[in-house]
């Protein structure tokens, strides 16, 4: 458009347009040329990582017992959209246990869902994504490798409980008039 709100029209002014927009996103390109990088070397300077960063799951242990924390309720299978989580479930006398608990990573949507749901906090979300490989077949992690994960990286602000107790309604607030009057 030309100062006066009218499109520019023919040669001459297609070609003043042409060089402006060029010399604008040039003067960008200088500006930034003589700038510090901000490349982080990624294997050798680890990243930090937001508060609350929601990375890979895992598997953890009752920290007041020791024993593995997930019962083995399947809740987290059957709300999984994807359904690349598989649990056996094993019973006992005294508490339920997982017999076999499998994620298929590879597929994961990181959707949330499962550490939601889970009533023991089992499956929680790490502070971490350092899983990569360039073979799919070892993004398939059974119940130790889960375990073995949960044990090496620190967990995420999220686990089922708290994200549980964002969501709940507030509690409601107490009537003043009746406490007024008694």
């Amino acid at each position: 458009m030309a100062s006066n709100g009218r499109v520019a029209t023919g040669f001459w002014g297609e070609l003043g347009m042409l060089t402006r927009s060029v010399s604008r996103a040039m003067g960008v390109t200088f500006r930034n040329l003589f700038r510090r990088p901000v490349t982080v070397m990624y294997p050798d300077t680890p990243r930090p990582y937001p508060d609350r960063f929601r990375g890979v799951l895992a598997l953890v242990y009752e920290k007041d017992t020791g024993q593995e924390a997930c019962i083995g309720c399947r809740l987290c299978e059957y709300i999984c959209p994807p359904q690349v989580i598989k649990v056996e479930m094993l019973k006992a006398e005294k508490r339920n246990f997982a017999k076999t608990f499998t994620l298929e990573l590879y597929a994961c949507e990181f959707c949330e869902l499962c550490v939601q749901v889970c009533p023991t906090d089992a499956i929680i979300m790490l502070k971490t994504f350092d899983v990569a490989t360039s073979d799919r077949r070892e993004l398939l992690f059974d119940k130790d490798r889960l375990h073995a994960l949960g044990c090496a990286f620190p967990a995420s602000w999220a686990t089922g409980n708290k994200l549980r107790d964002m969501q709940a309604p507030p509690k409601a607030a107490r009537a003043e008039g009746k406490e007024g009057k008694e």
